[in-house]
């Protein structure tokens, strides 16, 4: 069985990836940072939907890992998150992709929600409406992050 980077173009996949977690790791002003969007869900999400085949819950989860060490979590929080996202996106894909943007991006709202509420309540058990905004952002950043890498799967060829 090939991995991902071995077949056809999966690198482009592995280098959204890895812009993705730069993107969770840029500093950002301390009114900011609730803003940021969930960019490794969205890039997980997206591949999933779009290859169910080569992104898998093993993906989502290694991603997840390399997520966990990176910020400092608990070991395993953002890998379990992670994992159910991608299995849900994979359950559901073929669904998924008949959805217009907007229905999509409700979706999207739903999944990134879990997968925030699981690594909120295991990291934080306090809760505040501002730990939410990620979720809302997220949301937002949907139809533009569809279209980007949309773009680098049809320019790439990444099948």
């Amino acid at each position: 069985m090939a991995t991902i980077a071995e077949s056809r173009n999966g690198f482009a996949i592995v280098v959204t990836l890895v812009i993705a977690m730069l993107l969770m790791l840029m500093p950002m002003p301390e009114s900011a940072r609730y803003f940021r969007p969930e960019w490794v869900v969205m890039t997980l999400i997206y591949w999933a939907m779009a290859l169910p085949q080569r992104v898998s819950i093993g993906i989502g989860w290694l991603s997840g890992l390399l997520m966990d060490a990176m910020m400092g979590g608990t070991l395993g929080v953002m890998a379990f998150s992670y994992a159910l996202a991608v299995y849900l996106i994979a359950r559901f894909h073929l669904q998924l992709r008949q959805y217009p943007l907007w229905q999509q991006a409700l979706t999207i709202f739903t999944v990134v929600a879990l997968v925030h509420s699981v690594a909120m309540l295991m990291a934080r058990p306090e809760m505040h409406w501002i730990l939410w905004m990620p979720v809302v952002s997220s949301t937002l950043m949907w139809p533009i992050m569809y279209a980007v890498l949309r773009k680098i799967r049809r320019t790439f060829r990444v099948s």
